[in-house]
């Protein structure tokens, strides 16, 4: 059977002979899209041949080739055999080890796209297949539904306009207060910028006017705990503690997600004036959809971020969309967070804003953008570049990172203390330690492209782990010590804890009994809580090195982005350096080689949706 919207239900099993998916397996695997992709290319091949399908290897690369297409933040994929299906064909054949000619595949590819009809897994327009090709462009059904369904309430929201007099805000540029007259006067804001542009300082200038409007209560949420954490901060520090500001949440938290569905929707919607999001490039189409399915019509909606970020992890690039399609966009341009006046900033904007030009050459050309140096003569200001043949660099440099950045004063400090907490809450004589030892830990972070391989963001996690041990005296080798960051993988709403938020492990006497425990200290609604390990284990991790996807919303003093030894690693874009290297305010480290970082400046994410072309459409006069 199949879902209306597209999804599989039944698994048809593949002949016993076949050994296709073994091999493109691999290249599953090596494009980090884990077993999900490669499960679903199988199911839908099976499906096929119990229809009657005939080429289930072409079928299979195009799904793959589809499924990297979404983690790059695309809905679609164009099918033009010239263009972005080939590289991807081609990409997925040579990560794979696979010896079929990319050319030939792709004219296959066309032949099984262009004659859809009922005895087919694909279909096209409004059909229910799994598959759907719209307008030259390949869709997993629900991807088309969604997209649909998103442009419709986008294009309703841009036409409901509303008057409304605001004041220009003090301490506000001219962009940014004419942002918060923009978000006053209609029922869909965008504000973007780059980083450190004031996109959260203009949230705040947003709540002030809405309350001045008397709209409310309002609302604020973002994708990750960690981005609606800071944006709570900006909130005490911007509008002070009384009355106390809204908190953010999650977008899942405020829609009320409990694990198979969402507690508010049209017919149970949201209780509230305005809702703000911060951090939107991160959003998908179907979190866009469930917000705007709880979201009652009239409510002023603003989506803030940077277009130019990684989009969604799933399909879909929303931010990215509206702007293009210039839905009442309000640009930030003047970044505050890398001081141009600051050469160490200065120097890091530049090389992100290189990236971003598509001009990648310039960071590794002679006296270049980004010094050149080794592991051991890392200065940590500025950008510099440390080429991947210097050794086992990876390693070299999560080690310097570590020695550089205090790992050992902070696991010092961690085991020297024991942390006493009284009702769940930090003893007051002990907050100053715990803040320093928060603070030491979360200067620098080590990013990559992936979780897996061995410039992957779990084997550099282990290199900086074996060092902490290293200094601790117990003979177990437990899996976090005292003084290590770790990171929540999967949102746990019965504590209050999400995924991608960042905690520290310490020493705590939580019982009131003297004695102590390793606990997992995590900060929730402004206060540093602790958590029993035990109670976490199946979503806790390491957090010394993340993926550029989950440092989205992060900012640090410093980054080290360690790039993957193949440049033709599909998921080595423009986007993703940009992304990481502005995650950082005086220092980041490119760790690759030429070719690779290169080739990321040459690759576009590209993003490929359908979405702007229905807003434009829809909006046209």
């Amino acid at each position: 059977m199949i879902h209306p919207k597209g999804t599989l239900r039944v698994r048809f099993e593949p002949a016993p002979t076949d050994d296709i998916f073994r091999r493109l397996g691999i290249g599953a695997r090596r494009c980090d899209l884990g077993d999900e992709g490669l499960y679903l290319a199988e199911e839908i091949v099976a499906a096929d041949r119990w229809l009657g399908g005939s080429d289930p290897e072409a079928l299979g690369i195009m799904v793959l080739a589809l499924m990297i297409a979404q983690r790059q933040g695309s809905s679609r994929l164009p099918l033009d055999p010239k263009g972005r299906l080939k590289t991807l064909v081609g990409e997925i054949l040579r990560v794979a080890g696979h010896e079929g000619d990319a050319g030939r595949i792709v004219k296959r590819i066309a032949a099984l796209a262009g004659a859809p009809g009922f005895h087919s897994v694909i279909g096209s327009g409004d059909a229910r297949s799994p598959l759907v090709v719209e307008a030259g462009c390949l869709y997993t059904e629900r991807s088309r539904h969604l997209e649909k369904r998103v442009a419709e309430k986008l294009a309703a929201r841009v036409r409901a306009t509303m008057p409304a007099n605001v004041a220009d805000a003090p301490g506000l540029s001219a962009e940014q207060n004419a942002a918060v007259k923009l978000a006053a006067t209609g029922a869909l804001t965008v504000v973007t910028g780059g980083p450190g542009t004031g996109k959260t300082l203009v949230a705040s200038a947003i709540v002030r006017a809405f309350t001045q409007l008397g709209i409310g209560p309002i609302a604020l949420a973002a994708q990750t705990g960690k981005a609606a954490n800071r944006l709570t901060e900006v909130m005490v520090q911007q509008l002070g503690p009384n009355p106390p500001p809204p908190a953010g949440q999650t977008l899942h938290r405020l829609l009320g997600y409990r694990g198979d569905g969402f507690a508010h929707h049209a017919q149970s919607p949201l209780p509230v004036g305005a809702v703000i999001v911060d951090e939107a490039s991160m959003i998908d189409l179907e979190l866009m959809d469930a917000l705007l399915d709880a979201l009652p019509k009239t409510v002023p909606l603003v989506l803030i971020g940077d277009a130019h970020q990684l989009p969604a992890i799933d399909a879909g690039q929303i931010l990215a969309d509206l702007v293009d399609a210039n839905a009442r966009v309000a640009t930030l341009a003047h970044s505050y967070r890398m001081d141009a006046s600051d050469p160490r900033g200065r120097a890091v904007l530049a090389a992100a804003n290189a990236i971003h030009a598509g001009e990648a050459e310039k960071l590794t050309a002679k006296a270049g953008l980004a010094t050149q140096r080794t592991p051991g003569t890392l200065a940590w200001s500025g950008c510099e570049w440390v080429d991947a043949a210097t050794g086992d660099a990876p390693r070299a440099i999560a080690t310097a990172m570590w020695h550089h950045f205090d790992g050992q004063r902070a696991q010092q400090l961690a085991n020297d203390t024991v942390f006493r907490f009284i009702d769940g809450h930090i003893d007051p004589a002990q907050a100053a330690p715990l803040e320093e030892l928060w603070a030491l830990l979360g200067r620098a972070r080590l990013l990559a492209v992936t979780r897996g391989l061995p410039t992957g963001s779990q084997a550099l996690n282990a290199v900086v782990h074996q060092l902490a041990l290293e200094r601790m005296t117990a003979s177990m080798r437990p899996d976090f010590v005292p003084g290590e960051p770790v990171m929540i993988t999967a949102n746990d709403y019965t504590r209050g804890l999400f995924n991608g938020d960042q905690g520290i492990i310490v020493r705590a006497d939580d019982a009131g009994g003297g004695s102590h425990r390793y606990r997992a200290v995590f900060r929730v609604a402004g206060q540093l809580v602790p958590f029993a390990i035990e109670a976490l284990r199946d979503r806790l991790e390491l957090a010394w090195a993340l993926t550029v996807h989950k440092a989205q919303g992060s900012e640090l003093d410093a980054i080290a982005l360690v790039l993957p030894e193949d440049e033709h690693q599909p998921l080595l874009t423009r986007e993703l350096l940009y992304t990481g290297l502005t995650r950082a305010r005086h220092a980041a480290v490119l760790c690759g080689s030429k070719a690779a970082i290169h080739a990321a400046g040459k690759r576009r994410a590209l993003r490929e949706s359908g979405l702007a072309d229905r807003l434009r459409a829809t909006l046209a006069p």
